[in-house]
């Protein structure tokens, strides 16, 4: 029987809901930059369905060829804008984790479980949660945090996971992984990782029968739970 040896949580939506914001500094960097792009709420729900905030633009770019005067140069600038808006919302804000992250980290500190931060968004946008959640969530308290720049392919692939479990030295089968979206339980479970999925404000109508487990939030989740979990679902991988 494997033991638990880390747990790992796959997007900055699993430790804060932060969706909508995201989607505002979009929507601020398009303006700013004299796009008449606008994303509502549907049409942002709908991008999730790809990963990376680069790949999300592109592929609106795609969707109309209207816009395909926009250049991947121009993708690129408007996606550092983004996330300097973002940076902005987050000064102006106070924000809270999602419930029971905090006290799951701890109680992963107590017992000796790793704890690692697997995403595809970029070092800038972590750093910016970081700094925004810094009192009550120091991210010192990762072991590892992977970003778009360690990975070839975003989720769904499963490259983020796979190197992730290389740095930490661990197989699939002695790791949690906890995911917000569908596209990013598919990364997961490619890599063979037992999955718990949390969805957010902005996923939570979208279909997480890939997960192994579905639940609002880690509140009252701990280590021993975690652990017959993965003994639990260990056989389905």
């Amino acid at each position: 029987m494997s033991q638990l040896k880390a747990v790992i949580f796959g997007a900055i939506g699993t430790i804060a809901e932060t969706s909508d914001l995201q989607r505002q500094a979009f929507n601020a960097a398009f303006a700013a930059a004299g796009l008449d792009w606008h994303w509502d709420t549907q049409t942002y729900k709908t991008l999730l369905n790809t990963n990376g905030g680069q790949h999300r633009l592109q592929t609106y770019r795609n969707a109309d060829p209207a816009r395909a005067g926009v250049s991947d140069g121009l993708i690129a600038e408007l996606h550092q804008a983004k996330t300097d808006q973002y940076v902005d919302i987050l000064k102006r804000i106070q924000l809270h984790p999602r419930p029971g992250v905090v006290d799951l980290i701890s109680d992963c500190k107590r017992m000796d479980v790793d704890v690692a931060f697997c995403t595809s968004t970029s070092m800038d946008n972590v750093a910016a949660i970081g700094e925004a959640l810094a009192d009550v969530l120091p991210f010192g308290q990762f072991k590892l945090i992977v970003t778009i720049d360690k990975i070839k392919r975003v989720k769904p692939a499963p490259d983020a996971y796979l190197y992730c479990l290389d740095q930490l030295g661990l197989t699939a089968a002695q790791v949690v992984a906890i995911e917000d979206t569908p596209v990013s339980i598919a990364a997961a479970r490619a890599a063979g990782i037992v999955t718990i999925a949390t969805p957010g404000a902005t996923t939570s109508d979208q279909d997480f029968s890939s997960a192994n487990v579905v639940i609002p939030d880690l509140a009252g989740m701990n280590v021993t739970k975690l652990s017959s979990l993965l003994q639990s679902h260990s056989h389905q991988k």
